[in-house]
């Protein structure tokens, strides 16, 4: 359903909103003005339980609609700062349903509640404003709790507002639609931004998007964005979007319910979403996952030197530093430095290295943290060091001065075994070789 603003005038609003009232006091057998402003119309203080207008449109259409964006539209016609009003086109069209009437033209032909000068003034407006002219038509892609992939109808119109129709496939049959409408907002000259109000939302949520687009937007065929906006129960959530451009309204429709999905928008996605806790902290100690996983991390501060076994039983030297209890850490292999972040993995087993590379290589390495003997520690790395893959156990020694004093004298790639001393030479054969 087009979900752009249609203008009207504001007598041919006063009239449908008198007829509703009237088809809706009949069918509750109730009279209006026993009812308060939010119960008739359904929000702020109100009893669900009890007749009101959002609950009667929704029980003859099917469809969710916004109580306070009905009074605020009555409250501006009855202001009269402007001859005309602009309602949602999708909004209009359950109003003139919920009536009694099929669509815009019978409820214009038939009503008894429009004289004939506002049926001369609003027979050619519906024409006028179904024009899909200057319509940029996307589907749209995200992920949901991390992994679930979500499609979505996402229309510009005029680079000026915006829908954004997010499908849900709650029926096996056919699938849900929750719908936002709202204003485009440019920003810079190769970005813009959405606002999307609750009143203009079938969820009754807020959300804020930001594409990214470059310089020609209308030539690219895929766009990339970020959203901002609140789970179903109510928690901030923000993750990244993809925005794939189609031809017009008939592929945008198809492509949105195929199940179908695209292995590299879903790799690019997967986990790309973060949701804020539904529970607020007492103190800072409870924003901790685990306080046993903190004291893990200081236990482990220090520099670790050691090394790894290649297949021909050469040593290759390592050097492996945590530098601070935020996990901050460096990593040295053949003369390749890396640094990043670590974190304890949910079974505190495990201390996790996360790099930060310039280049496209990925290198990871992981610090076993319950200790071999004193002092001496078992890692596991994969690491692409130029046409060489490094995957394998790794031996570490903390707090070594021989060692380090050692490293120092013997800058080489390669490190025979018979170079060592007796002492670190066992404990190779014992843990790297066995």
């Amino acid at each position: 359903m087009n979900i752009r603003g249609i203008k009207v005038s504001n007598g041919f609003i006063s009239s449908l909103h008198r007829e509703l009232l009237t088809v809706f006091s009949r069918h509750y057998n109730i009279e209006i003005k026993t009812l308060t402003v939010f119960q008739l119309y359904g929000f702020g203080n109100y009893n669900e339980n009890r007749p009101n207008l959002k609950g009667y449109i929704t029980e003859i259409t099917g469809q969710w609609i916004n109580g306070k964006y009905l009074y605020n539209k009555i409250k501006e016609i009855e202001k009269g700062n402007s001859k005309n009003i602009k309602l949602r086109r999708d909004y209009l069209s359950l109003l003139i349903i919920a009536t009694g009437y099929n669509n815009y033209s019978e409820y214009l032909k038939n009503s008894p509640f429009i004289g004939s000068d506002i049926r001369n003034e609003e027979d050619s407006n519906i024409d006028e404003n179904s024009n899909d002219v200057d319509a940029l038509y996307y589907v749209g892609y995200y992920v949901e709790d991390r992994q679930y992939y979500i499609k979505s109808k996402f229309t510009i119109y005029k680079m000026k507002s915006a829908s954004w129709e997010i499908l849900y496939w709650e029926k096996n049959i056919e699938p849900t639609f929750y719908k936002y409408f709202g204003k485009c907002v440019p920003t810079g000259e190769s970005a813009l931004s959405f606002y999307f109000s609750k009143e203009n939302s079938t969820l009754n949520k807020e959300c804020f998007v930001n594409i990214f687009y470059g310089n020609n937007m209308q030539t690219k065929p895929v766009l990339l964005g970020a959203y901002n906006g609140f789970n179903r129960n109510n928690n901030p959530v923000i993750g990244k979007l993809i925005f794939e451009q189609v031809d017009n309204i008939e592929e945008q429709n198809e492509k949105v319910r195929s199940k179908e999905i695209n292995p590299i928008f879903h790799h690019y996605l997967y986990s790309q979403r973060m949701e804020v806790d539904g529970i607020l902290p007492h103190k800072d100690s409870d924003l901790s996952v685990s306080l046993n996983r903190l004291e893990i991390v200081n236990f482990l501060i220090g520099e670790y030197l050691g090394f790894y076994m290649d297949k021909n039983n050469y040593l290759i030297p390592i050097t492996f530093e945590v530098l601070n209890e935020l996990g901050e850490l460096k990593f040295k292999i053949n003369n390749t430095n890396l640094i990043g972040i670590a974190r304890i993995n949910r079974t505190e087993n495990y201390l996790i290295s996360e790099f930060s590379e310039k280049d496209k290589s990925f290198s990871q390495f992981s610090l076993q943290v319950q200790p071999l003997e004193r002092d001496l520690f078992l890692g596991h790395m994969l690491v692409y060091s130029g046409a060489n893959v490094l995957n394998g156990k790794v031996l570490l020694w903390k707090k070594y001065k021989a060692l380090k004093k050692f490293m120092e004298q013997n800058k080489e790639f390669y490190l025979n075994k018979n170079d060592l001393e007796n002492s670190l030479v066992n404990k190779i054969d014992e843990y790297l070789e066995k």
